[in-house]
Formats: structure tokens, C-alpha cells, sequence
């Protein structure tokens, strides 16, 4: 599965093109064959059934793009096995390992785009490498019963990730990684800058664009960090990010930090202040725990039986959680008639998503 319009990882036409792997060959080897056949959903142009094997689903990129993705490449393949292995992984290599993730997700939110005939109409206006690690992002890592080997996707077929590359889950043999990342998602739950106001305009000048206002920061940690229930996984953890700005009122040189030295940020992100990263935040069921020690190794909890979902459950939270990122955002048009199509797309979108819901939900009576 090709496409010769530009390169996954920096967007402009492919310099000494080659194939990018969007879920990488060891990953493809780790569980199991890698030319095994997969469904991949339906491609609406035709209506027909996508199907071809793992280590066709490549996208173009840039010779020098996928060499300089390399060594992340080479960390998440150490990272994963150790995930798999339920060893523990550092602060500083769970940020890593929510690095690789972006990639991920972004990647597989484009090449979705082409195999299924871009049903949703959209010019990916960013791509690998103006995306990592410039909104929250989470992770939560579930093991699963039993020691079999396969590869799944969860949610990435749909079309709210299509609109919004949000949120989607990795089933890497007996474990289930849920990756979430938007705008401002559990900032100001961190205690992060956060904008009062924050809206996407649909036409004028700059269509699309989102205008964000009003910053403010509270410097306190509020519990849960996701006012949206989630079962209990074994690896729990958020990282609020605060982009670059220009703006000269920003004096940190990041979104709403005013100050040149904020003594909350400066202990609440990574070394050296400032760089926008937050540390890692981790959700227990009673408390949320800010992790200062950036090589505090991170160990699985135990989940109690009564604590426990089944896998349906859990890949149900793929699609609630899609839903639940999209209807907050808010779209404004001067065009009025522009700003009701939007929104009924948008609510179409959303009952599209719950009938994934739905089928998950059913699945419980099996």
C-alpha cells in the first residue's frame, strides 16, 4: 500500500524515496508472521474489503526522514520488549516510549486516509515530525489474559480518529497499549497553563485555524487528571506538554508561561527548564503522583479480579474516548450555513463511533 503525494514524516515530496513501515518489522516479527493477511477495514470510495498483509501497510518517506526516526525505532523495539516481559521502564523512557507512540499514531491516521479513500476529505495539515510531543499525551497499559502472539489496531478505522487522530490502542501479543494525546487535554488538571477560551474557525483568513486565548495556570494537581472514567490498567501515566510561542509575552518561550522562571513548571517538567515536557503524572485509583526522578523505574500494579475487564471492554474505551475528545471541541464560522454542515457531519461522526460502541458493548452477552 503506497501513495507517491509526500512524505509521512515532514510532508513535502519524498527525497530518494522509500517505504516507511508504519508498524515496524520487528513489531510485525515480535507477533508473529509478517505477511500474514489483515483486514483493514473498507475503503469507501469502492465499498470493498481492504486486505493485505502487515508488511505491505508502508507509506512513502524522505531517505533522510526514516534515518533520522532510526534510533527512536531502535529504543521502542527495547522499550516494547520489556513492556512485553512486564519489566519496568523508566520516567524518561515512557516519555520516549510516548514519543514512539505519536509516531505511530500519526503514521497509521495517514496511511488510513489513503486505503480507505479519505471518506472524511481531509489534507493532513501536519505529519510525523510537527507532531511528536507538541500536545497531553497518555498511556495505559493493560495485560492480558493468556500468552497469545498477534498484532491488533483498535480505532483506527474510524472516522471521529479520521477527523482527529486522538486517541487508538496497540494489542502487542498479551498486552493492550491505550494512547491517548490532544490540545490541552489534562493540563490544567496538572496545574499547567491552559487557555479559558479555545476555538477552530472554519473560514476567514486562516480556516482551521485554532485560536487559543485567555491563558491561565493553576499550579495545582486535581484528581483524576481525566474527568472520564477509565479501567484500571497496570501502567497508568499522563504528560502534559506546553508548546513553543513566539510571542513575546510568553517570556519562557512556551504557551501561557509568562514568568522567565516559574518555580512550579520548573519542577513539574523535565530537565533543563524550560522545555515544555512535563514529568510524567501518575493516575492511581485514589491520588494522581507527579514523578520528579526522571530514572524512577515505573513497575506494573497488580489489578484486583473485581478490578479486571474483559478485552471488549477494554477496546470499547478506544472508541468512547474518541467521542469524548471530539465533542469538546468547538468550531465557529461566519458562514452560518458552513458552521450547520460542520456540526451535523460532526454529530454523524459520533453516532458513526457508537455503533463501535454498541457492538463492543453487546459483546458482553456473548
Amino acid at each position: 500500500m503506497t501513495t507517491n503525494r509526500f512524505c509521512v514524516f515532514c510532508g513535502s515530496p519524498p527525497e530518494k524515496k522509500n517505504r516507511e513501515h508504519i508498524l515496524p518489522q520487528w513489531l510485525l516479527e515480535l507477533t508473529g508472521d509478517p505477511k500474514r493477511v489483515v483486514n483493514f477495514g473498507t475503503n469507501f470510495k469502492n465499498g470493498n474489503a481492504i486486505r493485505f498483509d502487515w508488511s505491505n501497510f508502508c507509506v512513502p518517506a524522505c531517505e533522510s526522514c526514516n534515518t533520522e526516526f532510526s534510533d527512536l525505532e531502535a529504543r521502542a523495539k527495547a522499550h516494547v520488549l520489556k513492556l512485553v516481559a512486564r519489566e519496568a521502564l523508566s520516567s524518561i523512557e515512557y516519555s520516549d516510549f510516548m514519543d514512539w507512540l505519536d509516531k505511530v499514531r500519526v503514521g497509521i491516521w495517514i496511511a488510513y486516509h489513503f486505503i480507505q479513500g479519505n471518506p472524511t476529505n481531509i489534507d493532513p495539515s501536519f505529519h510525523i515530525k510537527t507532531r511528536i510531543c507538541q500536545k497531553d499525551r497518555m498511556v495505559a497499559i493493560y495485560p492480558i489474559a493468556g500468552d497469545g502472539v498477534g498484532l491488533n489496531a483498535f480505532g483506527v478505522e474510524s472516522l471521529v480518529f479520521h477527523s482527529q487522530p486522538s486517541c487508538f490502542a496497540l494489542r502487542i501479543n498479551d498486552i493492550l497499549i491505550l494512547n491517548m494525546s490532544s490540545d490541552y487535554l489534562f493540563s490544567a488538571r496538572c496545574g499547567f497553563p491552559f487557555p479559558k477560551s479555545r476555538y477552530t474557525t472554519l473560514d476567514g483568513d486562516n480556516p482551521n485555524l485554532m485560536h487559543l486565548n485567555d491563558f491561565q495556570i493553576t499550579r495545582r494537581i486535581k484528581h483524576p487528571l481525566l474527568r472520564k472514567t477509565i479501567a484500571k490498567p497496570s501502567i497508568h501515566l499522563y504528560q502534559p506538554i506546553i508548546r513553543r510561542s513566539s510571542d513575546d509575552s510568553f517570556q519562557s518561550g512556551y504557551l501561557g508561561d509568562y514568568s522567565r522562571f516559574d518555580s512550579y513548571l520548573a519542577q513539574h517538567t523535565m530537565p533543563p527548564y524550560p522545555t515544555g515536557k512535563g514529568v510524567l503524572y501518575f493516575q492511581h485509583q485514589d491520588r494522581v503522583d507527579p514523578i520528579f526522578d526522571i530514572d524512577q523505574p515505573i513497575e506494573f500494579e497488580d489489578i484486583k479480579h473485581s478490578e479486571s475487564k474483559p478485552m471488549h471492554e477494554l477496546v470499547k474505551q478506544v472508541y468512547e474516548f474518541q467521542n469524548y475528545i471530539y465533542e469538546k471541541d468547538e468550531f465557529r464560522a461566519q458562514n452560518k450555513e458552513l458552521l450547520t454542515s460542520h456540526m451535523e457531519r460532526k454529530k454523524a461522526l459520533i453516532r458513526w463511533n457508537k455503533h463501535f460502541i454498541s457492538h463492543y458493548s453487546r459483546m458482553s452477552n456473548v
